[in-house]
């Protein structure tokens, strides 16, 4: 039987992978979706399953005083998310978004020590500067096709790194209602209520732009996205944040950028060659850091 904080540590590892895969191909369906619609169906069809699963609606079984949380749960974990990500994907090249969705940490760590008084050790600041390190070669050596012009790249990549933010916020108010709440309760109102609240702006986009050309790589990519990209991820790592603590599975996110790296070579030809493969490496040794469990007092404690 595994340990609490490996149990938990495989639970995010795994979801990081899959969060990393679904930058390029988000990227690839906004080619011809609407971006708020994609998202807004995205998180309905995921809201919809946790619905039938606990047979429950939204909000349903939360205490008054917390349903102000489980808002800005779905503010932060799914409309804002939705925004800067789908928005950004339009102009980002997909290897930079999957390299900048490695940078949660660098705001998580603060906000837990701010929010929840988790301590940070010596270990994870040298783990900062060496995954930055590793983020900065990575990016350096990123060769794109897209014709796109230097300004719109930059402002791609600029709004790509809202919804990091957005995730560190998602997991600093998502750690401290999962003491309280089942993880998939959880997931239910980040799902149900972030649809809720993209639901209008979807609605003027299509009033604006129409419904897109929707054929059967955007609707695979569409249920890729319901469900492994918010269904099993976010089972995952809420699951994962009754096991250790968000500051360690933060880091974990460093994983995202390798998977959605190999999957952009493939789809739009951006590459990287020495340095991306050596800030790669980086980037796991950052990793392996601060996996590694604290001498003195359990790291369980800290959750």
């Amino acid at each position: 039987m595994l340990s609490p904080i490996l149990d938990g540590t495989l639970r995010v590892a795994l979801a990081a992978l899959i969060w990393g895969i679904a930058y390029p191909l988000t990227k690839l369906a906004l080619a011809g979706v609407p971006p708020i619609f994609l998202g807004f169906l995205r998180f309905l069809l995921a809201g919809a399953v946790f619905m039938a699963a606990s047979r429950s609606l939204p909000l349903q079984g939360v205490a008054p005083e917390d349903r102000k949380g489980f808002f800005k749960l779905a503010f932060w974990g799914a409309f804002l998310l939705i925004l800067g990500m789908n928005f950004g994907l339009i102009w980002a090249p997909g290897i930079a978004a999957s390299v900048l969705s490695g940078t949660p940490p660098l705001f998580t760590v603060i906000l837990a020590a701010i929010y929840l008084g988790e301590k940070m050790r010596p270990v994870q600041f040298v783990s900062i500067g060496i995954a930055l390190a590793g983020l900065a070669i990575l990016g350096n050596d990123i060769t794109s096709t897209t014709g796109l012009a230097r300004w719109q790249m930059w402002v791609g990549c600029l709004l790509t790194m809202i919804p990091q933010f957005a995730w560190a916020m998602y997991g600093i108010t998502g750690k401290q209602l999962s003491n309280k709440y089942h993880w998939r309760l959880v997931c239910r109102d980040t799902f149900s209520i972030g649809a809720l609240m993209l639901m209008p702006f979807a609605m003027i986009e299509i009033f604006i732009k129409g419904l897109g050309i929707w054929n059967l790589q955007s609707v695979l990519i569409l249920i890729y996205l319901a469900i492994m990209n918010s269904v099993v991820t976010y089972s995952l790592w809420n699951s994962a944040l009754k096991k250790i603590p968000v500051s360690l599975a933060s880091f974990l996110i460093y994983l995202q950028p390798v998977s959605g790296a190999i999957l952009s070579y493939f789809l739009f030809e951006e590459k990287f060659g020495l340095k991306g493969a050596c800030g790669t490496l980086l980037i796991f040794a950052a990793l392996s850091l601060v996996i590694v469990p604290p001498k003195t007092s359990s790291v369980a404690n800290q959750t």
